[in-house]
């Protein structure tokens, strides 16, 4: 399954080499400078702020995020983080409590 993505790019390229075309180099270096700034934003700040929204390490979020595209497709990569999340939870408690203790609970 192919999903095409439009962000940023699809106004700042095409403006940029049109300001380039019509001999505007400054404005079109300025906004290639733009995009390839917001570009490293999302790429190095988005997951740093949704790890620490959802409590988990940033490479954790990240993976998570992956593995969920991987699987199923856009949709997993919203229910990848969320999947984390609820596995987070249940562990959490098992590794709170002791990993012993729940396993003597169990027998």
């Amino acid at each position: 399954m192919h999903y095409q993505y439009f962000g940023s790019g699809t106004v700042l390229i095409p403006w940029a080499l049109i300001s380039f075309i019509n001999s505007d180099i400054s404005l079109g270096s300025a906004l290639l400078g733009l995009y390839v700034f917001t570009l490293l934003a999302k790429q190095f700040i988005e997951p740093k702020i949704v790890s620490n929204k959802i409590g988990i390490h940033p490479i954790f979020t990240l993976i998570a995020m992956y593995t969920g595209f991987k699987f199923l497709g856009l949709l997993g990569l919203l229910a990848g983080p969320i999947i984390l999340i609820i596995l987070k939870n249940i562990f959490s408690n098992t590794i709170d409590k002791g990993l012993v203790n729940s396993i003597l609970d169990i027998l």
